[in-house]
């Protein structure tokens, strides 16, 4: 049962944490993620099962929308690669860093995550754009995304029995959003606009008391399958559907056993079965995870752990003492 290692997987994204959270502000995407990268490859080749790295962000994309691949180099994770010293054998989709341009620039939201299914049950897909929506569980079953976004809005907020005015929308800050953000507008409902990541606020939605009701628009594949993962855990749902900007990206689909491109994902088609691990610390603060804290020879993460079987959800803060003599005069809470 993967859910019985749950704290291990959270172990290893506050130690990710924890060596990556130092370049906040830096400004070099490239060193913040090749750290990620390698601190997460170092960290899972200790852990109790054979996991397979069925996805992984492969590619930054900045502010304006502008994809890049991200630099490898030795000794960091890839896609493909098998870690871990046990024999339990396991999918593991990995966020070395999401948020990348956040945490270079010392703002909120970054956050570094990893997910674990039994082997074969990760859908894999290249590292591409994914449409998706995501919603919480009392929105469970009243969405559709082939439906116009107005109509979801309306839905998910009779849902909550609510108005539509009375929840915010979660969609990120691109160009290709534009008239997607104008239709949500038109409904009344609130909009939180956000310069990177959907991974975060995906997990804000499954919570009861969050003031995040859904997810909208276009993003990374990998944190569609990683947002599964933690819809899994809390209850919600998400459909998607692949969005290649051109030919070669129609093919690597193919090439992936995704021949129909248009195809509708529901969360069962991301991961199937129901024994799931979803854990992520922050790296700088956000709406959901506290960002990694230092001070004189230690440092304090917040972490949140999820798992389907046995079926919980844990926020974890904990203070390290990463200095010999760091904790002898006490710690401050």
């Amino acid at each position: 049962m993967v859910g019985a290692g749950a704290l291990e997987y959270a172990a290893v994204t506050e130690r990710v944490a924890l060596r990556v959270a130092r370049l906040e502000g830096s400004g070099d995407a490239g060193k913040a993620y090749a750290l990620a990268a390698k601190t997460f490859r170092e960290e899972l080749r200790g852990m109790p099962v054979a996991g397979r790295v069925a996805l992984l962000r492969e590619h930054h994309v900045d502010e304006q929308g502008r994809s890049r691949p991200l630099k490898e180099e030795a000794g960091t994770l890839r896609a493909g690669d098998v870690v871990g010293s046990g024999r339990v054998r396991v999918d593991l989709a990995v966020e070395p860093v999401e948020g990348l341009s956040l945490l270079v620039k010392g703002q909120e939201g970054a956050i570094s995550a990893i997910a674990a299914a039994p082997e074969g049950t990760m859908l894999r897909m290249p590292d591409m754009y994914m449409s998706k929506l995501i919603v919480g569980p009392r929105a469970r079953g009243h969405i559709d995304i082939d439906a116009p976004a107005a109509e979801n809005v309306e839905a998910i907020a009779a849902a909550l029995g609510r108005r539509a005015s009375e929840i915010t929308v979660v969609v990120l800050d691109r160009d290709r959003h534009r008239e997607l953000i104008e239709e949500i507008r038109r409904t009344g409902a609130r909009i939180h606009m956000r310069p990177e990541g959907d991974l975060t606020p995906s997990i804000a939605v499954g919570l009861r008391d969050s003031d995040v009701h859904a997810v909208i628009g276009i993003g990374g594949a990998p944190e569609g399958v990683l947002a599964a993962a933690v819809v899994k855990c809390l209850g919600g749902e998400i459909q998607a559907r692949m969005w290649p900007v051109n030919r070669s990206q129609v093919e690597r689909l193919r090439e992936y056993g995704l021949a129909d491109p248009e195809r509708k994902l529901t969360t069962d088609d991301l991961i199937s079965g129901d024994d799931v691990v979803f854990a992520a610390t922050g790296l700088t603060s956000g709406e959901t995870l506290a960002g990694v804290r230092y001070f004189r020879g230690g440092a304090r993460t917040h972490t949140v752990v999820m798992s389907t079987r046995p079926r919980m959800i844990r926020f974890i803060d904990t203070i390290h003492a990463l200095e010999p003599d760091a904790g002898l005069q006490g710690f401050q809470r």
